[in-house]
């Protein structure tokens, strides 16, 4: 609404922070094809070509293409699917058909906001009352909800581009492990750290050294505001944590 107020109508793209994109180039050539088709009323995401059984991502079935330029190939969404097992995951490898979801996303203010009204009533009713009088208790009744569940899953407008941009979510402990050479006990150690029968763990310390003996598998993140611990397997499910802590602080 702040851009179409500041910029009258246009395509925006929405990029989270903590992804890598390898070849800038590509990444470029699909946002710009993301543009067109944006323009032509999708709600455009950039479906990703995986390359093994991922069980931290979120997958989107591709359908019928839609439009092609060159190699870069637009495909209508078919459904959304959270992080699946591995069996799962391996079935959507072998399938094709599936993507990982990016959480990238292209879209024409003026559909985007068509959308939320339509699917998302209240939110576009409580950001207008908020924009207007500057109240923050019209923010505060705002349902907490993403554009992945409110929109995505719903609009019948959804184009995916297939994409092989480079594309890594780094947005989780785990992802050390494919930047970072682990040593003879296939740990991961950052920092001042001495382990001793330490095994398949990821160690992080920032100016805080840490000892470690006879622990296995498990993400550790030392700071001075504060100290991490969990299973590796459930690194992906740290936001639990900090929505409790925020809860408390409430």
């Amino acid at each position: 609404m702040i851009l179409e107020k500041r910029f009258g109508d246009g395509i925006m793209h929405i990029m989270p922070a903590d992804h890598m994109i390898g070849d800038k180039r590509k990444f470029i050539k699909c946002l710009k094809f993301g543009e067109e088709m944006a323009d032509k009323g999708f709600l455009v995401t950039y479906g990703i070509i995986p390359d093994r059984p991922e069980t931290g991502y979120g997958y989107i079935k591709i359908g019928k293409k839609i439009y092609a330029k060159g190699k870069i190939i637009g495909f209508y969404g078919e459904g959304f699917t959270e992080k699946p097992s591995l069996i799962k995951a391996r079935h959507y490898l072998k399938t094709k058909r599936y993507l990982w979801n990016s959480g990238i996303f292209t879209y024409k203010i003026s559909v985007l906001l068509e959308e939320v009204r339509r699917y998302l009533p209240e939110v576009y009713h409580g950001v207008s009352q908020y924009l207007r009088s500057k109240n923050r208790a019209y923010f505060e009744k705002i349902p907490a909800i993403s554009i992945d569940y409110g929109i995505m899953e719903k609009t019948r407008r959804i184009c995916v581009i297939k994409s092989n941009f480079g594309w890594d979510d780094v947005g989780t402990w785990l992802a050390l492990e494919r930047y970072f050479k682990k040593d003879s006990n296939n740990n991961i150690f950052i920092g001042n750290i001495i382990g001793l029968e330490t095994k398949d763990s990821i160690i992080y310390t920032n100016n805080m050294p840490v000892r470690l003996y006879g622990i296995k598998g498990l993400v550790v993140v030392a700071s001075p505001d504060g100290v991490l611990i969990c299973r590796k397997e459930r690194a992906a499910d740290i936001k639990r944590i900090l929505k409790t802590e925020r809860e408390r602080r409430l």
